[in-house]
């Protein structure tokens, strides 16, 4: 399922610089510049060529430009938002995908064991190993954390319109989590189908969700299977307490949670129920989400990512 390669690419490398990335609220959480990208690269010895990118459209066409002219690798400076615009136009290539975090939570780092601390970042990028990870699909487009349906997919809809810096969205959020209903919902998979009730289903490629929330411990991003987790016998405001307590990475037992392994997952209900992947809104139930298997090259620490078998 994976592919490993020692050592730093061989080729050229482009990294593309976010500028706006490192805030939440209009608060600013990360603080790294462009002139402390050069300098951690410069200290590890890696030459690149780095490119400033204003908007999501200019690093999509950067990264594809990339992908087009052979480099060997494209890294990310910038938080999950700009890793996912990267790592979709490297999906299937030959072009490997670098991460120097500059975000506020950046699930996919920690996902992938790669340090939030610049310097031991780039040590990554000059010493890590490429390998091949899983990425989802939904809608015809990729994720790469977690997919969602339910109470959560409308709870995050209203959160992200905070991190933008719209304060009205608090009682908005306090609002959908109030009216909220669940529906009865069927989830077919590889060898079962489940009807429940549930608050929230997850489908996983990744542990992590939103603010680092850990709805996913055991998820693995190179197995070839979601974990797909049914957060079911919770009250409204149990499953927000549960949520807000694995925050962060941080990991709690729940006994009201059942996971399921499966290479799609086919969610359908009574009613139409919000569904997100990601930070993207997908509108409503029915959805599918399904694996795309060792879709993406990644730099990655040499013991690979969290979980994952060891390089051979």
């Amino acid at each position: 399922m994976t592919d490993r390669a020692p050592g730093r690419p061989r080729g050229p490398i482009r990294v593309i610089f976010n500028g706006a990335s490192g805030s939440k609220g209009g608060v600013r959480t990360n603080v790294a510049t462009k002139a402390d990208v050069v300098t951690v690269l410069r200290d590890v010895g890696l030459e690149a060529e780095i490119v400033e990118s204003g908007s999501a459209e200019e690093a999509r066409r950067l990264a594809a430009e990339a992908v087009q002219r052979g480099y060997a690798a494209v890294v990310a400076a910038g938080g999950d938002g700009t890793i996912g615009i990267v790592a979709t136009e490297l999906l299937n290539s030959g072009t490997a995908l670098g991460v120097l975090p500059r975000g506020s939570i950046m699930n996919i780092p920690r996902m992938l064991g790669i340090p939030r601390d610049l310097s031991a970042a780039a040590a990554v990028l000059a010493c890590g190993v490429i390998r091949r990870i899983d990425v989802g699909e939904a809608r015809g487009r990729p994720f790469f954390e977690v997919g969602s349906v339910g109470m959560n997919a409308a709870l995050f809809r209203e959160a992200q319109r905070f991190e933008k810096g719209d304060r009205a969205s608090i009682p908005r959020t306090i609002w959908a989590a109030i009216r909220y209903r669940p529906a009865r919902m069927e989830i077919a998979m590889d060898n079962r189908v489940v009807r429940t009730r549930a608050l929230v289903v997850t489908v996983a490629n990744g542990p992590y969700t939103g603010a680092g929330m850990t709805v996913a411990p055991d998820a693995r991003v190179d197995d070839g299977h979601f974990d797909v987790t049914v957060f079911e016998h919770f009250s409204k405001w149990e499953l927000i307490r549960h949520l807000v307590a694995i925050a962060f990475g941080r990991h709690r037992y729940a006994p009201h949670v059942s996971t399921y392994r499966s290479t799609f997952a086919r969610i359908s209900s009574v009613s139409p129920l919000p569904t997100r992947a990601d930070s993207r809104d997908l509108g409503t139930t029915p959805v599918e989400f399904r694996v795309l298997p060792a879709a993406l090259p990644v730099i990655v620490p040499p013991e690979g990512p969290p979980g994952s078998d060891p390089p051979r």
